[in-house]
């Protein structure tokens, strides 16, 4: 298997000190290949280099003694002795989605702590065990604990706007650091690749959501990303402690991209109290996913462009509206089209989609911006967004918000008797 180190390009390095706030490496002293710094550089200035292991340490993987090169990651070292990564969950394989370890999904016990494997380093005479006892608490990196003026994706346009005015506070929210997904535009970069944070139990979340939502009386808890379904076993966790401690009328919100949301992953979210969903659906086309989304891998994209549509499905022929309520995201720019016909055709083709499934579901456009890693985009106006609103209606959308600068572009259609609660 062929090995890499990263460094940082004195030239193309903006000084912004990202890979040493954000990114925490697991070995300043000898780059070990994690990637985190290069996939969360925002100006690209990490560089890539082939190497060569020449000096190998013995370690224990599931009490076998092995010979491993020094110097590289945990996962790599088990992946060069035949175990299997992937970053889609497969049966008889270990999921890795986020590479960054924020999301811990790709977990191993290392000398009796709970570790992220893409984000450990190899160490002489370590112990590592690939399975993962039940006894053992699942962690992830999530913070950023706030109340959210509008809320997400899934929140229902009447927790939004009362008599045409916006509520000051929709909901409190919390952020889960790690992704899937490798947007360039990606507009809460310093959530999803940050890796600095204290891992937390699903427990320690909760509360602390909690803690935030009563202290503002609030009756909607979510939490974001980042990509917050990465880790199954960590949400599930999380939600079944919110419902557990909810009062009645308390809304348990997930925004998510779906694109690992399975429908026994979803029947699961719905029995541990999830009453409410935002999948941001990215494209209805491979081609327009893989822009927006940077998943080179034809073959991965297509697997998450199909989950994604699935996760609608299956929600709104199971769930919507009775038990739980869905808004669905569609993200924004005139950059990720190179005409105004390829732009035409994909949002035609989006909103169909939508409307296949059901045409009442709630649609918020997002105005995606200049962030990240594009540095050349601009945001759009309003009167664009207006009109893009206006498109995706006349297609045939019955329930339309528009994210603008300027503020939200209310729907002309929404039944409150849908949303329970």
């Amino acid at each position: 298997m062929t090995y890499y180190r990263y460094h940082r390009d004195k030239d193309l390095c903006q000084r912004c000190r990202y890979c040493v706030t954000r990114v925490s490496c697991p070995s300043p002293e000898q780059c070990i290949g994690c990637s985190a710094c290069y996939l969360g550089c925002p100006n690209e200035a990490i560089l890539s280099e082939v190497h060569d292991p020449k000096q190998w340490v013995v370690v224990t993987i599931d009490s076998q003694p092995v010979e491993v090169p020094r110097d590289i990651t945990v996962k790599a070292a088990m992946e060069s002795i035949g175990h299997h990564f992937t970053r889609y969950p497969e049966k008889q394989s270990l999921f890795a989605p986020c590479q960054t370890g924020g999301c811990y999904a790709c977990s191993v016990v290392v000398d009796g702590e709970l570790r992220p494997s893409c984000h450990t380093s190899v160490k002489k005479g370590q112990r590592i065990q690939t399975q993962v006892s039940d006894d053992i608490t699942p962690l992830r990196i999530v913070g950023w604990y706030q109340s959210h003026a509008v809320g997400g994706v899934g929140t229902p346009w009447p927790e939004k706007s009362v008599d045409g005015r916006l509520h000051f506070f929709a909901e409190a929210a919390c952020f889960a650091a790690g992704c899937n997904l490798r947007c360039r535009t990606c507009q809460n970069h310093t959530v999803t690749y940050d890796s600095a944070g204290p891992p937390v139990t699903p427990e320690q979340a909760a509360g602390d959501l909690l803690s935030l939502c009563r202290s503002m009386d609030l009756h909607r808890l979510a939490i974001s990303g980042g990509e917050a379904a990465l880790n199954r076993l960590w949400l599930l966790g999380f939600f079944s402690a919110l419902s557990h401690r909810s009062r009645m009328g308390d809304r348990l919100h997930l925004d998510t991209n779906a694109t690992i949301l399975t429908s026994d992953y979803i029947d699961a979210l719905v029995e541990v109290g999830m009453t409410d969903i935002g999948p941001d659906v990215k494209a209805a086309r491979l081609d327009t996913f893989q822009t927006i989304t940077g998943i080179a891998d034809s073959e991965l994209a297509q697997q998450y462009l199909d989950t994604e549509w699935s996760a609608v499905r299956h929600i709104a022929d199971n769930y919507y509206p009775e038990e739980v309520f869905m808004g669905v995201g569609l993200p924004f720019n005139p950059a990720f089209y190179n005409s105004e016909d390829e732009m035409n055709d994909e949002l035609h083709a989006w909103a169909s989609r939508v409307i296949a499934i059901d045409d009442r579901i709630q649609v918020t456009i997002l105005d995606y911006r200049c962030e990240f890693r594009r540095h050349d985009i601009k945001r759009p106006y309003p009167e664009q967004m207006r009109a893009i609103k206006g498109f995706i209606e006349d297609v045939g959308l019955r329930t339309v918000i528009a994210q603008t600068r300027a503020g939200h572009l209310e729907p002309n259609y929404f039944a409150p008797d849908r949303v329970k609660g």
